[in-house]
């Protein structure tokens, strides 16, 4: 039903909310009013201009043309005059957080904003319940390290959309076993479990990087949740063992968050034990002229090695898993070397960096042996890469380290195919964080 008001007197209606908000007609015609509102906080915009409409008794619903709602959603009137009104509600053009990390971080804070609204209200929600009202009253049920207003400022839709998601997933399989949980993320308890680890770590000499033990971008817990049973442990395994008894009993969950679209899945790691994931060398990938190498395993698993750090720093070498649900998942060489040490293996030198400085020739010599054994290059079509501008300082450094990572499972282990497959499959845990090192969390994508 048409409300009693016409369209000409929307915006009058509304110019108390709007009157610092850009304000464009991008459509008015004989059946359609469309306007846009641009502005860095349309999360306090949307609530006070639908207010203004219910205290004048004009209904409203959301705007059911996809392409002009957008993410965000936005307000839709039928008026007197028979049009239909739609108010959109935009950020300004270039705006949101740049950075990958950066932008992470915030989606993660607004996971925890978003479920903290739904286990509050005790419903699964919408981007309408998103309000200042709400993230203030439910603000007792997150902490997290970045401001209220960095979030609802800068957040990218395609993040708002996934942390709707994530929101009504949590809700669904949570909030009836335990609906007392907070949501945190670089909260003191947060830093108190992760000053647990580093501690754990140093005592046992452990070369494991923080993601690999428990990649959880933030945490549920309980109201009953006692942080002396982890601070009381006294090795990795019994903190462990007790990360996973208080997962499994709802009490501290960790949640590794990846960007969702369209339907949110949530599964648990590093619980069953017995599950085997049965991974096997089969061999590598070497092209001359790059500065990677690829490890290949069963399954169609695949790691590329190289340098990360850019073409000016002999830094940040190591293998990344290729395709599948562990995709992106990391391992660099001292967790590497910490595996060789495991297995009682040769290590790798750690000294590339050094060598590429002090001894670039020698160290041309070593990877030439990989050139030859592993890309099949003649002596002369040696000679002639090594004057060539493919030779960079990265690529010694990386190159060499793959022909080092190459040797250890085609010369080293050629003959031991059994500890060849052990190592190939723990290297390949290790990176997707579910190796033994690893604690107990929920992945959320």
């Amino acid at each position: 039903m048409a409300n009693l008001v016409t369209s000409e007197k929307i915006l009058p209606l509304i110019e108390p909310a709007i009157k610092d908000v850009d304000v464009d007609i991008e459509q008015n015609d004989t059946k359609n009013l469309v306007v846009r509102f641009t502005t860095p906080d349309r999360i306090s915009l949307r609530p006070a201009v639908e207010q203004i409409l219910t205290d004048n008794n004009i209904t409203f619903g959301d705007i059911t043309n996809k392409t002009l709602a957008g993410t965000f959603g936005g307000t839709q009137i039928d008026t007197y005059d028979l049009k239909r009104v739609r108010l959109r509600y935009k950020a300004p053009q270039g705006g949101g957080a740049r950075g990958g990390k950066r932008v992470a971080d915030l989606g993660e804070c607004s996971q925890c904003i978003y479920a903290a609204i739904s286990f509050g209200l005790g419903r699964e929600i919408t981007m309408q319940d998103i309000t200042p009202t709400n993230i203030s009253r439910y603000a007792y049920k997150y902490q997290i390290d970045k401001t209220v207003n960095e979030i609802t400022n800068e957040l990218p839709d395609i993040w708002m959309t996934s942390s709707i998601l994530g929101a009504n997933k949590l809700y669904s399989k949570f909030f009836k076993v335990n609906g007392t949980f907070t949501f945190h993320k670089g909260s003191p308890l947060v830093d108190t479990i992760n000053s647990l680890f580093q501690a754990f770590k140093k005592n046992e000499g452990l070369s494991l990087n923080i993601n690999k033990w428990n990649p959880a971008d933030f945490w549920l817990v309980s109201e009953d949740f006692d942080i002396n049973v982890l601070s009381d442990e006294k090795t990795m395994e019994g903190f462990n063992q007790q990360i996973q008894k208080q997962l499994l009993a709802n009490k501290l969950i960790g949640i590794s968050l990846k960007q969702m679209a369209g339907n949110a899945t949530l599964t648990i790691n590093n619980v069953d034990r017995t599950k085997k994931y049965d991974k096997k060398y089969e061999g590598y990938v070497f092209s001359n002229k790059s500065i990677d190498g690829y490890i290949t395993l069963s399954g169609g698993t695949k790691l590329q090695f190289r340098a990360t750090q850019g073409p000016n720093n002999l830094t940040g070498w190591q293998g990344e898993i290729q395709g599948g649900l562990a995709a992106g998942g990391k391992i660099s060489l001292g967790p590497f070397n910490m595996l060789l040490r495991a297995h009682s293996i040769k290590q790798i030198p750690t000294n590339a960096a050094k060598r590429v400085e002090s001894e670039p020739d020698k160290v041309f010599t070593d990877i030439s042996y990989g050139l030859k054994k592993y890309g099949n290059m003649s002596k002369t079509d040696i000679f002639k890469l090594k004057t060539s501008k493919t030779v960079t300082p990265q690529y010694l450094y990386s190159k060499l380290q793959v022909v080092q990572l190459i040797n250890v499972f085609e010369v080293t282990l050629k003959q031991k195919k059994k500890l060849r497959n052990q190592l190939a499959e723990d290297m390949f845990l290790y990176a997707a964080s579910l190796s033994k090192y690893s604690s107990a969390f929920y992945k959320l994508f």
